[in-house]
């Protein structure tokens, strides 16, 4: 599953609790599908972005290689639509972000809320996917965390040439670790 897919997931459990409806909300751009009938909410990822510094932690070591734990912080920005809007729900989206338990729910999904604003929905006559009511931009924080492994040094072999002051060369060879 994509960043995306799951992010878009998170933000539908976060919603269908949010409003109190069950499949309220359904991922946007979804080729050919039915609209839902009544009110519900398309969400779209618009963009992430990387926020401060990732941090590195060993997570495996042996003696060939060693195995990197990546933990990146990043920051998520959503456009939720709400179609056939009655007012409640899309009332319940912009206010409800620091409930009980929506608190809840962000420490147990690892995603934090940073900010809800409403969306112009002057555009409405351009839309290509099914036409929202209300709109918002909802910006949530979250972290990434990637592996890497990589060869440890075992062994290192320097070599050189020295020229002194009388121009004579003097060949250096090291092996360090070499078994």
């Amino acid at each position: 599953m994509t960043p995306d897919r799951a992010d878009v997931q998170v933000m539908q459990t976060m919603l269908d609790t949010m409003v109190g409806i069950p499949q309220f909300s359904y991922p946007a751009r979804q080729r050919d599908a039915a609209k839902p009938d009544g009110e519900f909410a398309h969400i779209r990822v618009l963009e992430e972005y990387q926020v401060g510094i990732p941090t590195n932690k060993i997570k495996e070591q042996d003696e060939l290689t060693t195995t990197y734990q990546i933990i990146s912080p990043v920051r998520l920005r959503f456009r939720i639509g709400v179609v056939n809007s009655q007012g409640l729900a899309a009332t319940k989206i912009m206010h409800g972000w620091t409930t009980e338990v929506m608190k809840a729910l962000m420490i147990s999904t690892g995603y934090g809320f940073i900010r809800c604003d409403p969306i112009s929905n002057e555009d409405r006559l351009l839309e290509k996917e099914w036409e929202y009511d209300k709109g918002f931009a909802v910006e949530m924080y979250s972290t990434r965390i990637f592996e890497e492994t990589v060869d440890n040094i075992t062994s290192v072999q320097v070599s050189g040439e020295f020229i002194t002051l009388a121009l004579e060369s003097i060949l250096i060879n090291f092996d360090i670790n070499n078994n």
